[in-house]
């Protein structure tokens, strides 16, 4: 059984039904009878078997009559209507009759103000509406009858006029004399007056901030034109007095000339749109634009003596509108040329349209109707996490969508690369409307990285070995200068062993950056201890950092399921890089916190800090902040771009909090799931 709120439909029909007045419920277009009192039954003159049909089919004799419209209305629009005394034709004793009633057809919204049902209340006034019109006819009847002995009583009284009317001829006949020549004065007069209103219409026609021109007779004489029409058609004020076609002779073999005849001969006036017009201006043919009206001016017998001309000039916001069209027509020539496919997704219906490019670079055929999940379904998994959580997040926060990533045809399996570059698109309060871009095959130019990558990854493979070799010489030299007591090799030793380090970790940065974008790099997922992990790399990073306080927030042990080794790495990355940009700030602060179903570590330094313009470009391949109050920093900004290609990897996201001179704090989020 429905409910609404906290009562039944069995409760909400048993309080209505206590009411004086009739009361209904309707829900949905189709005007469903979800309750209804024994009052409002009563009028229709049914029974309780119309509960839950549509009014409609409850009582027919309703179609035609305009009430289902408007308690659609209603439902559609949220907004109440109401009347009184209106009639309506329903079934009485089986037979068709005519009843008045007070009603409010009132929309029931829920929480969210979306309108779900419509209350109707009725009160029957039919016999106050009887009694009333009874009142009416008899009070006319009155007044009928009282004009009848008025009509009378003047009959009596004309014939007693009728005797002073003749002695009042005469006395008209004198008066007559004295009023012809009192006319020939106001003639005067208004001679007088109308000369000055068409002075005084001449003046404001002249002052109007619009373009305004009168033509004269058939032959469209320039009666008169005010500046802003003589600006607009390149002339001066000889031309008045002169035909249209004479005094503007390029207009010779345009529609104008016509299109005035027809409505000097129609009386009809004529609107223009935006209308184009060639007018001669200091010798040059321009091309102006025009919102216009030719306003036929007609005499007391209705013909046509004057046209009166109206016009707005708009070819500024014509020939700007014509340069943004003819922009996106480049546009799309230069999307074609380009070999682009381009997309459109709603942000609300999820509605997603593809080109035929596009279509065909993911697999498809041009004429086949695809799905965002098909189209995303065509990328590796392992990029597929780092689309869609780049297409979330230029949603959210209206970033410029920008990716690079494979897919893979369904027939022979080959991998295509793409560029994918999109923009979220506002409507004027700022909310999203829609999500789009293009996307370029990028197959060539990635397979060239691709090699060049694999070199790189090649001779950082073959440059460990000998690296190898040479740490376990130096650390045999080590151990052999510290037994003879040799502090001055020992501590060269020991120096070298860093450096060696040093160069290690950069080789190993490299061969990463290698496997990573030539799509190598695989996540190896298992369960273990954030908690755990961070304390683990805060004790290593402390051997090499003896000159810093690392404070650790722990949160309580989680599990998380992500690749151990490479969230590692990315912790490790950021804690040497905390150490390394805050050379003269000791403290580091490292927490740990669960933040619904992500598991989020903060990693904040009191050092440098970074620049804003800089913070969105951090993360970005070799890209190296300049730092003048410390050049000697080293690094090739390989260790931020992995960390986030690690994180994105995970479905995760990494970001940084800074103010130059007052340190940095580096965070990472991924999901506790792994998913």
């Amino acid at each position: 059984m429905d409910t609404y709120g906290n009562l039944t439909d069995r409760e909400i029909l048993e309080i209505l039904s206590l009411s004086p007045k009739a009361i209904a419920v309707y829900t949905t277009q189709d005007i469903i009878i979800q309750s209804a009192n024994d009052a409002m039954i009563t009028f229709w003159g049914k029974d309780r078997t119309i509960i839950g049909k549509p009014l409609e089919e409850a009582v027919p004799e309703l179609k035609g009559q305009p009430f289902i419209g408007l308690l659609q209305n209603v439902l559609k629009t949220g907004i109440t209507n109401s009347g009184r005394a209106i009639p309506a034709e329903l079934m009485s004793n089986g037979k068709l009759q005519i009843f008045y009633y007070d009603y409010e057809y009132r929309a029931i919204k829920d929480e969210h103000g979306v309108p779900y049902c419509v209350m109707h209340t009725a009160e029957d006034v039919t016999a106050l509406v009887l009694s009333l019109q009874k009142l009416e006819i008899a009070r006319q009847q009155e007044e009928q009858l009282e004009l009848e002995q008025g009509v009378n009583e003047q009959l009596a009284t004309a014939n007693e006029e009728l005797n002073a009317i003749n002695e009042e001829l005469q006395q008209t006949q004198e008066n007559l004399q004295l009023l012809n020549a009192e006319l020939e004065e106001r003639v005067l007069e208004r001679t007088k007056a109308l000369f000055e209103s068409e002075s005084n219409m001449r003046y404001m026609i002249a002052e109007a901030p619009i373009a305004i021109a009168v033509f004269k007779g058939r032959d469209l004489i320039i009666d008169t034109a005010n500046e802003k029409v003589l600006e607009a058609w390149g002339k001066t004020v000889e031309i008045i007095g002169k035909p249209l076609q004479v005094g503007v002779p390029e207009l010779h073999g345009q529609d104008f000339l016509n299109i005035l005849d027809e409505v000097f001969v129609s009386g009809i006036p004529f609107y223009g749109n935006e209308v184009k017009a060639l007018i001669e201006k200091n010798q040059v043919i321009e091309e102006i634009y025009s919102n216009f009206v030719y306003q036929p001016l007609k005499n007391e017998q209705g013909q046509t003596t004057h046209i009166m001309l109206i016009a707005h000039l708009v070819t500024e916001q014509v020939m700007a509108r014509k340069k943004a069209e003819d922009a996106e027509e480049m546009l799309r020539v230069s999307i074609e040329a380009a070999n682009a496919g381009t997309w459109y997704l709603d942000t609300h219906t999820h509605e997603f349209r593809a080109s035929p490019r596009l279509k065909e670079l993911f697999g498809f055929s041009g004429n086949e109707t695809v799905s965002y999940e098909a189209v995303t379904a065509r990328i590796p998994e392992d990029y597929r996490l780092k689309v869609k959580a780049g297409v979330k997040r230029t949603i959210e926060t209206g970033e410029n969508y920008y990716i690079e990533h494979p897919i893979l045809s369904q027939n022979d399996q080959k991998q295509v690369w793409v560029s994918a570059i999109g923009k979220l698109y506002t409507n004027n309060s700022g909310n999203p409307l829609h999500f789009s871009g293009m996307i370029l095959d990028i197959t060539q130019q990635k397979e060239d990285e691709i090699r060049k990558n694999d070199f790189i990854g090649m001779v950082s493979h073959e440059l460990k070995t000998p690296l190898t070799s040479l740490s376990g010489y130096i650390q045999l030299l080590h151990r052999n200068a510290k037994k003879a007591a040799d502090n001055y090799s020992a501590d060269v030793l020991q120096k070298a062993t860093g450096q060696l380090k040093k160069m290690t970790g950069m080789i190993n940065g490299f061969l990463n950056i290698s496997r990573l974008e030539s799509g190598k790099i695989h996540l190896q997922k298992q369960q273990f201890d954030m908690d755990a992990l961070v304390q683990e790399l805060i004790g290593e990073t402390k051997l090499s950092a003896s000159g810093h306080t690392i404070t650790f927030l722990p949160c309580p042990p989680l599990n998380v399921f992500a690749d151990k080794e490479k969230i590692g790495s990315v912790i490790s990355n950021l804690l040497s890089n905390a150490v390394k940009y805050s050379p003269h700030k000791e403290e580091i602060t490292v927490h740990c916190e669960l933040v619904g179903d992500q598991v989020q570590v903060s990693i904040k330094d009191e050092g440098l800090g970074i620049n804003q313009s800089d913070t969105k470009r951090l993360f970005e391949r070799f890209y190296r902040v300049e730092n003048k109050e410390n050049p000697h920093i080293s690094g090739f900004g390989i260790g931020l771009y992995l960390s986030a290609e690690i994180i994105e990897h995970h479905g995760g996201k990494i970001w940084v909090e800074s103010e130059k001179g007052k340190g940095s704090t580096f965070h990472f989020s991924i999901p506790v799931s792994g998913q």
